[in-house]
């Protein structure tokens, strides 16, 4: 029997940095948190993300999305 992998379920946010060849440094220095709150955001391990308005602006600057192009959720799709 042939064992078949499942593709891994990728957060939103990653594949966004990935595509722009950003680091989650990047991301964090852009939107001023820690490149570990960059990394639970991207594993799901926070179920909620709290920003700034600021932040949030700072956030679709680095990642040239706009706020409509935001996704409702940072975790790794299901």
């Amino acid at each position: 029997m042939i064992e078949v992998q499942e593709p891994e379920k990728e957060s939103p946010l990653k594949k966004r940095r990935d595509e722009l060849g950003l680091t989650q440094r990047d991301v964090a220095i852009a939107i001023n948190v820690s490149v570990q709150t960059v990394s639970n955001w991207e594993t799901g391990r926070f179920k909620e993300v709290r920003l700034t308005l600021p932040q949030v602006k700072a956030l679709c600057r680095v990642l040239q999305w706009s706020i409509d192009d935001l996704p409702d959720d940072f975790r790794p799709e299901d």
